[in-house]
């Protein structure tokens, strides 16, 4: 049987059995679920198979198995810096979980993947990221298909209707004209940090909760976001 290859971005591992792992991937094929046999075992590099990593997998799949199995699992990039800088981690794991609860099983979606692969490589490599966890979860809206639309004197961002409207609506869930210029302002910004604006520590966690708000109001049973938490823990000036 002929084997096939693809690059992909660790979101799940799930035991299997004492030496085996259901491992789920991003891949530009859109999600893909494996299974890992003897991944634990030390020979099998079981290893690399952590939350994000971006790994190359060599795998067959049979017609009657809904399951494709690995056979071969290498590193396709190495993180530099995240391993050894506890927010950097912490943004890591957010990523995460906002991922395994907003995108599912689909057809082939290879922007979304370039997407998570640069941004994982510029929070390695940048050194301002304060802003990071914000732009993440504005700008994933984009390939989850409610990206707020911006209209001509729009003060408000309308989380209901997805979009800047000019006056305030009449439901709770909007975010204020200071909050929602800030947004606009930093979508115009890049990942790396290098022209964003000055947001004080108590707003960028205040846009943080916003925005997962935002996904709450949109996303069916959307549940919350743990690691969060973790996330506020580590918040730096």
């Amino acid at each position: 049987m002929a084997s096939l290859q693809t690059e992909g971005i660790v979101l799940q591992k799930i035991d299997y059995s004492e030496t085996s792992l259901i491992v789920r991937l991003l891949t530009p094929e859109g999600i893909q679920s494996f299974i890992f046999q003897g991944a634990k075992r030390k020979n099998k590099k079981g290893n690399l198979i952590r939350p994000m990593a971006i790994i190359s997998v060599e795998y067959f799949k049979r017609g009657d198995s809904e399951l494709a199995k690995i056979r071969i699992v290498e590193p396709a990039l190495v993180f530099k810096n995240i391993p050894y800088d506890p927010y950097k981690s912490s943004v890591l794991f957010f990523m995460n979980e906002v991922l395994i609860k907003t995108i599912t099983e689909k057809e082939t979606d290879n922007d979304l993947y370039t997407f998570i692969r640069s941004l994982l490589e510029i929070l390695d490599l940048s050194t301002n990221i304060s802003n990071f966890p914000i732009k993440f979860l504005y700008q994933l809206t984009k390939y989850l298909g409610f990206y707020p639309q911006e209209e001509e004197s729009g003060k408000y961002l309308d989380l209901q209707e997805g979009k800047y409207v000019r006056y305030i609506p009449n439901h709770p869930f909007y975010l204020s004209e200071e909050k929602s210029a800030q947004l606009i302002e930093l979508s115009g910004t890049k990942f790396d940090g290098v022209s964003d604006p000055l947001i004080p520590l108590n707003r960028r966690r205040e846009l943080v909760y916003d925005l997962l708000k935002y996904y709450e109001v949109v996303i069916d049973n959307f549940k919350e976001v743990q690691s969060v938490a973790v996330l506020e823990a580590t918040f730096h000036d």
